[in-house]
């Protein structure tokens, strides 16, 4: 399974703003230390918000929050948020596929079965797990 980069730009955005906590957090902060354009950024910010992991403000005074507690934001949660609608191969989206096999096909039922089990190994992960007490992280991040 290959992450996209929607939801590796989604983590690094939670992480940054979970150890920055209580700072003023700026999208262009953000897209400098990760090495994202701030385009495409605006974006994904803008979908944590709408799936309630961000606070936003517009303005002069504005910025981003998270509007969770870290340990209430599960990889596994963001991760199905960002990547449910990308099928794992061509036969999960019956609009597009084109594999003939697909209605016989078994090997369709074990990744099905892998996919589930990716992301319940994910609900395990909190963004409390990843950002506490990870001095490599808050140094890469204080560089903002």
């Amino acid at each position: 399974m290959r992450v996209t980069k929607r939801t590796d730009i989604a983590l690094r955005v939670l992480m940054y703003c979970a150890i920055k906590r209580g700072e003023r957090i700026t999208k262009s902060s953000i897209a400098q230390v990760c090495n994202v354009s701030e385009h495409h950024l605006g974006q994904i910010v803008n979908q944590l918000a709408q799936l309630g992991y961000l606070r936003t403000q517009r303005g002069r005074k504005g910025g981003l929050a998270l509007a969770l507690a870290e340990e209430d934001i599960t990889v596994g949660a963001v991760f199905r948020s960002f990547e449910s609608k990308v099928p794992i191969v061509e036969c999960h989206d019956m609009v597009t596929n084109t594999c003939p096999l697909a209605t016989a096909c078994r090997l369709r039922t074990a990744l099905d079965s892998a996919e589930e089990e990716f992301y319940k190994s994910l609900d395990d992960v909190n963004l409390a797990s990843l950002v506490g007490g990870n001095t490599g992280l808050s140094r890469i991040f204080s560089a903002s």
